[in-house]
């Protein structure tokens, strides 16, 4: 039974749409939404093959990578050889407690924790705007391998465009790609889930595998340990963080900004940089809003983490729920 949100409705009783048009399109292993004919992202029914070179066992399903910008440049990355475990956009908390034992869903290799995809709830069809809505599970692993499932997770990713003229002034003067996530998260068992104080996990966001080499992180690794310092050029950083604040990595990390964006070079043609990038606003319901953020020292990822700021439970039956809006874009913020 195809399930359509008030939003989708509302562009069927608009009339026929003036923009480009949006549409998921579901197979065995994926649901991607298309802008037109171009692929905006991919939400990963099953588990992509790990590169070779790449431990099988960070293999993992329910995630969205990649993610293209309107130009058609990658912003998402994936199996990362230098942090496998991140994968696109996902979702997983990495210091938390289960019936007394530690549960860890974020590092794979220690197998203690794993987020899978679960089902398809619903798909829509072609408008304006379009969604889908999906559930993934976040198994507790025991000392025998045994997958206990703790919370079902449902997503609903709504996707639409922002052409030039609608975005704000300070912002880059073209369409923009908008991804609507939500998240909400029901403990499904008779035992509350502990998340832990930590400094990251939460929802992950890991940029282009390009945004990461040995002499970028090198060069960062410098940079952030000298409050003076100018950043490196993205030359040779590849990617920068900026947040509403106005801060880098250097003072965005942990802070609670309305916004962070991650943006990097994506490709040369003839010498020129083409650059591209994702605005993650967290939205004003979310309890612990402006969210507080993860941006690594060294490589192109972030984590939205509550956690941050203290720990906190989710009891049997409670739900946790986040909303967050994910604006993909060519060029520099």
């Amino acid at each position: 039974m195809l399930i359509v949100s008030d939003a989708v409705q509302a562009q069927v009783d608009a009339g026929p749409p003036s923009g480009p048009l949006f549409r998921c399109v579901q197979s065995d292993d994926h649901v991607t939404v298309y802008c037109d004919q171009s692929e905006v992202l991919r939400y990963n029914l099953t588990a992509p093959k790990a590169p070779e070179g790449i431990d099988p066992r960070y293999q993992r399903s329910g995630y969205i990578h990649p993610i293209y910008s309107p130009a058609g440049r990658m912003v998402s990355g994936d199996f990362a050889a230098d942090h496998p475990h991140q994968h696109g956009l996902f979702a997983a908390w990495t210091d938390t407690r289960f019936r007394g034992k530690k549960v860890d869903f974020w590092n794979q290799l220690k197998q203690l924790g794993v987020v899978l995809h679960d089902r398809v709830i619903a798909v829509g069809g072609e408008g304006e705007r379009t969604e889908f809505s999906v559930a993934v599970r976040h198994y507790a692993i025991d000392e025998d391998g045994v997958r206990e499932a703790i919370l079902d997770d449902v997503w609903t990713v709504g996707v639409s465009g922002v052409t030039g003229e609608d975005v704000s002034a300070e912002d880059q003067k073209g369409p923009r790609y908008v991804i609507q996530f939500s998240t909400d998260q029901t403990n499904i068992t008779e035992h509350p889930l502990t998340i832990n104080e930590y400094h990251y996990g939460g929802i992950g966001f890991r940029g282009n595998n390009a945004w990461y080499s040995a002499p970028s992180a090198k060069a960062l690794a410098a940079f952030v340990k000298q409050p003076q310092a100018d950043a490196p050029p993205l030359e040779l950083a590849r990617h920068r963080f900026l947040t509403s604040q106005g801060h880098d990595r250097r003072l965005g990390n942990h802070s609670r900004p309305e916004w962070t964006t991650l943006f990097g070079i994506v490709d040369q043609t003839q010498g020129q940089n083409h650059i591209a990038g994702v605005k993650m606003t967290p939205s004003p319901l979310n309890e612990q809003y402006p969210d507080p953020v993860r941006l690594h020292p060294t490589k192109p990822y972030f984590s939205i983490s509550p956690c941050v700021v203290g720990a906190f439970d989710i009891g049997p039956g409670q739900t946790y729920r986040a909303r967050y809006d994910f604006e993909v874009f060519d060029g520099t913020p």
